[in-house]
């Protein structure tokens, strides 16, 4: 994710050019939908807590420090809604959490096996993730997926890099252990 046309489409946006703030909802709307979906695993409900994620980018553009990243800056606040989900909603999470995790339909063809295997290999590890702490969680697909440094993890979740290193480490073991010990830092 580009950090320097993420500080000029916000440059521009702030001066006047509002219509660009699109190309920032394109550039991370799935990754923002995607953290929604795993605190609440409602599409409805992740759909909706993204709109109220890039409502509040929107308003709190101006206080965006460019000399640092945007896309910890948007997690950062996207993570601060689904808290804020989290505990209005406990109730209703405790009967999601029962649902599984969605793995995309086996499409037909000549590579159907490894479709398979690779549905089988991403429900382990989806089921592995969801075994951990919402903030364990979060950091390990942060650090991962996202591949931010442990830095940038400690300024979106306000915690030491210490700290980060520990969760993520601690949650991988849990990950391993589940998982049989196949994974792969």
């Amino acid at each position: 994710m580009g950090n320097n046309n993420d500080r000029a489409l916000v440059r521009r946006v702030l001066k006047g050019e509002v219509q660009l703030f699109a190309k920032i909802v394109e550039r991370y709307e799935r990754p923002v939908y995607n953290l929604m979906y795993r605190y609440c695993r409602s599409e409805q409900d992740a759909a909706d807590l993204s709109q109220d994620v890039f409502l509040r980018i929107y308003d709190r553009l101006a206080s965006f420090n460019g000399d640092k990243k945007f896309f910890p800056w948007v997690y950062a606040l996207a993570i601060n809604i689904a808290n804020d989900w989290y505990r209005s909603n406990s109730l209703k999470r405790q009967k999601m959490a029962e649902l599984q995790w969605q793995i995309p339909d086996v499409g037909a063809g000549s590579e159907q096996e490894r479709i398979l295997i690779d549905q089988e290999v991403a429900g382990d590890l989806y089921r592995a993730l969801d075994e951990l702490s919402d903030v364990s969680r979060e950091m390990v697909v942060l650090r991962y997926r996202y591949e931010l440094n442990f830095s940038e993890i400690a300024d979106i979740f306000q915690a030491s890099e210490g700290a980060v290193k520990m969760k993520i480490s601690r949650g991988l073991a849990k990950m391993k252990t589940i998982l049989g010990g196949d994974i792969h830092e």
